[in-house]
């Protein structure tokens, strides 16, 4: 007797079934799709005890009829695809025909059904996989299936399951995603007598995202519109300050299947690298339009996962929509709503401006004391002919361009070897207002970034007639603005028509510098190669040594040269981008095999982060420090360009430079409303 075994049918489903029934989220997923795909415009979700007792999905579309009902039970039954050539180009979210079938054989499953052209509809009953009855009723246009008792006939699998309360959110982030991706279908999700979210089927995914993710999350998205190389990429973005520590905010959908993307993730986090802290992840909310026939979704037993026949395009669009939105679109964050005043600081201003005084000797005291505070946080901007020799604040020397700063405020001068970094050599000192130049030194540099200074005192740039910049376009108008005040010589308080900015000069400097500084390195030619004696070797494995030479003409462009890699990975570095060190150009080259090989990364992007890293230090050094004395004008040029600027927002690290305050805010603290 043979040993091959040719399996029943109900084994055969219950094998499918632990495939693409792992648990109650993942039947919502399947017959989620399956109404979309049956043209419905109205959903209903309905679970009990996180889906294990009943789930129900009621949807208004084309429904079935009584043939259809029965045959759609069985495994590979389907009518989204009939012949092989359909795999090529699948535009439905299911095509396999073994969700109904698996569910079917793990519960109870009843189906009721109507097509627009009948009068009745059928109602479908099974357990475990077999039809008990099949009967004619009057039931609405579309499709209700109920299933319940799930896992009732496989105890072993049931015992996996978590808790009601975990699975019930598992169900709800499945609906969430579905929800995301097809704003036009009104979705219900109701979980233990509870509605949790409605969506309005208006087509607008920004209301998605309110009834979805809530209003606090809405509120910080940006929308993302871009096509490139035939992707289209549109959605939202979160904001800088609306980051994660983990990637569970990142919603991806491929022509409207969400799908977790690797090659889309590393895309965006790219884009976002010179905006979050490194440690952080960006959200989103991006759909993603390709030529079916360039993407495989059968590669994955939930359909979770696709393969793109060129990773390329895919990072390129996703790259170029998210980092344009970033440096265009993004607005400064919003101070956070309070709804307390500070006692203390109430008292403290309030008790000097009320105090009654007995003698005269106390009331001149008093009358200086409010002098001084008032003369304090008076506009500190002064006319340009009087060359800030008006004291800054009472009671502090003044500051001028021949006078040196208090010792307190006296920094470090900066010069080259601060700034060097083995082989970058960044020159660096303040101008006023910053021109920086990035000059090639030579054939085997990188570019020198330098900024000039008057003084050679760490002092921010100060506008002057005799030093104005060369304009080469139009420059944008700056609206009406006064500095309020400076705090710990560090915040500045910038009053405008109808909000307050609270500003962190350091970090705003340091993004203004950064900002110039990778304008000027991207209108440079590519630095030449430095050719070697003796190559560099390192170690590649199987998958990226088969990526470097695929794209081996691409790196060649960018200055390397490279051979081996055939036997045992071995891989030998003949010439590198001149600028860089023997140690940097060898975790350049394996960062780009790495990111070549798994589709997270672009030969031209993945250069472009690496040397903009190398700028961080350079802008971080050259920006005014906090704590350091600054002349008006020096804090009024910082304003400025943070008003006017819209790349000005977070600094290269990711740190907020300005929070904004609106006159609406200010008057519901203190009540005016």
């Amino acid at each position: 007797m043979g040993k091959i075994n040719l399996l029943e049918t109900q084994v055969a489903n219950l094998i499918a079934a632990g495939e693409v029934v792992e648990r109650p989220a993942s039947a919502i997923k399947e017959l989620m799709e399956n109404a979309i795909d049956a043209g419905a415009t109205r959903i209903t979700a309905e679970i009990k005890n996180g889906g294990v007792s009943l789930m129900r999905i009621t949807d208004n579309g084309c429904g079935m009829t009584r043939e259809d009902a029965l045959l759609c039970i069985r495994r590979h039954a389907t009518s989204k695809i009939k012949t092989a050539s359909d795999l090529d180009g699948i535009v439905t979210l299911g095509f396999r025909g073994e969700a109904l079938a698996a569910i079917a054989s793990v519960s109870k499953l009843r189906i009721m059904t109507r097509t627009a052209d009948q009068e009745l509809g059928a109602i479908v009953t099974c357990e475990a996989g077999a039809v008990v009855s099949v009967e004619e009723s009057g039931c609405p246009l579309g499709t209700t299936i109920l299933v319940e008792e799930l896992f009732a006939n496989v105890p072993a699998r049931r015992k996996f399951l978590k808790r009601d309360a975990s699975e019930t959110a598992a169900v709800a982030a499945v609906l969430e995603k579905i929800a995301l991706s097809r704003p036009d279908i009104a979705i219900k999700f109701i979980a233990d007598g509870t509605l949790r979210f409605q969506t309005a089927g208006d087509g607008h995914l920004q209301n998605v995202v309110y009834a979805v993710l809530g209003r606090d999350f809405a509120k910080k998205m940006v929308k993302v519109h871009d096509m490139t190389e035939g992707v289209e990429v549109e959605g939202f973005i979160g904001t800088p300050d609306n980051c994660r520590g983990n990637r569970a905010a990142e919603n991806f959908f491929i022509n409207g299947r969400y799908v977790r993307c690797g090659t889309a993730s590393a895309a965006l986090e790219q884009a976002f690298s010179s905006y979050i802290p490194s440690d952080k992840f960006p959200a989103c909310v991006l759909s993603i339009t390709i030529n079916p026939a360039f993407v495989d979704v059968n590669v994955h037993p939930q359909k979770m996962e696709v393969k793109f026949s060129n990773d390329k395009p895919i990072f390129n669009a996703v790259y170029c929509a998210v980092r344009n939105t970033l440096m265009h679109r993004i607005d400064r964050p919003q101070a956070p709503d309070t709804t307390k005043l500070s006692a203390d600081s109430y008292r403290l201003y309030n008790d000097i401006l009320t105090m009654k005084t007995a003698t005269d000797a106390e009331a001149d005291t008093i009358a200086d004391e409010k002098e001084r505070l008032s003369r304090r946080y008076e506009q500190l901007t002064v006319p340009a002919d009087i060359k800030a020799t008006t004291p800054a604040f009472a009671g502090e020397p003044p500051v001028t361009e021949s006078q040196p700063l208090p010792p307190s405020a006296t920094p470090t001068p900066v010069s080259d070897p601060v700034l060097r970094k083995e082989n970058h050599s960044f020159s660096v000192s303040l101008a006023a207002p910053p021109s920086i130049t990035v000059e090639p030194l030579s054939s085997d540099t990188i570019p020198t970034v330098t900024i000039s200074s008057p003084t050679g005192a760490e002092i921010s740039p100060i506008p002057s007639e005799e030093a104005s910049p060369t304009v080469t376009a139009e420059a944008p108008a700056v609206p009406w603005f006064r500095i309020a005040g400076v705090a710990f010589h560090c915040y500045i308080f910038v009053e405008m028509e109808n909000a307050m900015l609270i500003i962190d000069k350091h970090a705003a400097h340091e993004r203004v510098l950064f900002e110039q500084m990778r304008e000027n390195l991207k209108r440079l030619a590519p630095p030449a190669s430095q050719l070697l004696l003796l190559p560099l070797e390192l170690q590649l494995n199987g998958s990226e040594i088969a990526a470097v030479e695929e794209y081996r003409d691409e790196l060649e462009k960018i200055g390397f040269a490279f051979t081996g890699g055939e036997e045992n990975g071995q891989t030998a570095i003949l010439r590198y981008p001149s600028g860089l060190t023997e140690s940097q150009a060898t975790a350049m080259f394996a960062e780009l095999a790495s990111r070549l090989a798994d589709g997270s990364g672009d030969i031209s992007v993945t250069r472009e982060i690496f040397y903009e890293k190398a700028l961080y230090q350079a802008s971080c050094k050259a920006a005014v420090k906090a704590g350091q004395l600054d002349t008006p004008e020096t804090l009024s040029w910082i304003a400025e360009q943070v008003i006017v600027n819209p790349r000005v927002r977070f600094c290269p690290h990711g740190r907020p430079v300005a929070f904004e305050m609106t006159k609406s805010q200010f008057e519901k603290q203190f009540e005016r409303l």
